[in-house]
């Protein structure tokens, strides 16, 4: 889900904010599905917990979902009022199964109201893995408003590339916030400055996250901004190498002709995942170096206590275990190595937890 401003601030008397949400839909990672419909439901109120105050007056819209497979186009159902929410539905033409496409559906115009927080978001899918016997599965979700004033954009490096071994220097426009840099297996508090230069000389391309964090009444919101700094005549460092012709060595490998890499690169990809009511626990070895962030949300069973377990690997063997409890609402951000053990537990049925992988390279976490 991405807003459009992002980030989304809040309205104010004389400056009314009109935001976008784009909730872009793919098959989950337990395979393909068929879809019968798809719900989305935006808290309405004054509160810091809703998103809008009128919710009647939201435009709704579907982006793809046109062809013979993908339901043959969608209708996008006006908003009604239910409760302390506002509904939309989008229906297929025709039940699609959902394979390597994507939709996006567009809910736009919505008048941001006057309180900063994370407003709540509920997806409802009506799924099935084969063509019949449909059931509906929620996915809370929120969107957070920074206050009014709050600015945080144009993350760049000041040169694209720097030479192996060169220090990379890094800008932002913020305002005040707590920032927090990570790349590689290391964070930074970058909270008193707005341009930063790396510790160590980078050596190979390397992908950078910047989060802002800012604290308003209960809430904790964040928002981050990535880029990649690529390093000219980098080292590389690969689990496989199968070179096809020639190679030729001076001081360093020169590779000639076809080159063949297995593994993954130094950028930033994404994946997120939900552990539900009453899914109790996740575990997973971390398939590469990256960033992972917790938030839990009230379900609908009550409250649950949830930790994060994290299993250090210094010696090829699990030494040493640290565990964090994530409190309810606030996020919790970690650094994770290649070859660590994470698992994500609850005591008891209740909250979900939204989880965040940042990897550097595409590889999703193995539960």
């Amino acid at each position: 889900m991405k807003p459009e401003p992002d980030p989304l601030t809040v309205s104010t008397g004389k400056d009314p904010v009109r935001g976008r949400l784009d909730i872009t839909v793919t098959r989950g990672e337990a395979g393909p599905a068929h879809c019968e419909k798809l719900t989305v439901r935006i808290r309405i109120g004054a509160g810091a917990d809703a998103l809008t105050e009128n919710g009647a007056a939201v435009v709704t819209a579907v982006e793809g979902g046109s062809g013979p497979g993908e339901g043959s186009g969608w209708t996008a159902r006006s908003g009604y009022a239910d409760g302390d929410w506002q509904v939309f539905e989008f229906t297929p033409n025709r039940p699609p199964q959902f394979t390597d496409w994507h939709l996006t559906l567009v809910i736009s115009q919505i008048e941001v109201n006057k309180t900063p927080g994370n407003a709540g978001i509920e997806i409802i899918e009506k799924t099935s893995p084969t063509s019949s016997g449909f059931t509906e599965k929620t996915t809370p979700s929120s969107v957070a408003k920074f206050p009014a004033e709050f600015v945080f954009r144009n993350f760049r490096p000041e040169k694209v590339m720097v030479d192996n071994g060169e220090h990379a220097t890094l800008k932002w426009d913020g305002s005040d916030a707590e920032y927090t840099m990570f790349w590689d297996r290391d964070n930074r508090d970058v909270s008193s400055v707005r341009t930063w230069t790396t510790p160590e000389p980078l050596v190979a391309p390397t992908g950078f996250m910047l989060q802002a964090k800012v604290t308003t009444g209960q809430d904790t919101l964040i928002h981050t901004l990535t880029t990649v700094v690529m390093v000219d005549k980098p080292d590389l460092e690969t689990g496989h190498l199968d070179v096809h012709g020639e190679a030729t060595t001076h001081g360093k490998l020169a590779v000639n002709n076809d080159l063949e890499l297995r593994g993954t690169a130094t950028v930033f990809g994404h994946h997120r995942y939900v552990l539900r009511e009453r899914d109790l626990e996740k575990e997973a070895v971390v398939p590469t170096d990256g960033i992972l962030t917790i938030r839990t949300m009230s379900g609908h069973d009550g409250n649950s206590n949830v930790y994060i377990e994290v299993e250090f690997r210094p010696g090829g063997g699990f030494e040493e275990t640290e565990s964090y409890r994530v409190p309810n609402a606030k996020p919790v951000t970690l650094p994770l190595v290649k070859g660590w053990k994470i698992k994500v537990r609850k005591d008891g049925v209740g909250n979900f937890v939204d989880i965040e992988w940042f990897p550097f390279g595409g590889e999703a976490l193995p539960w």
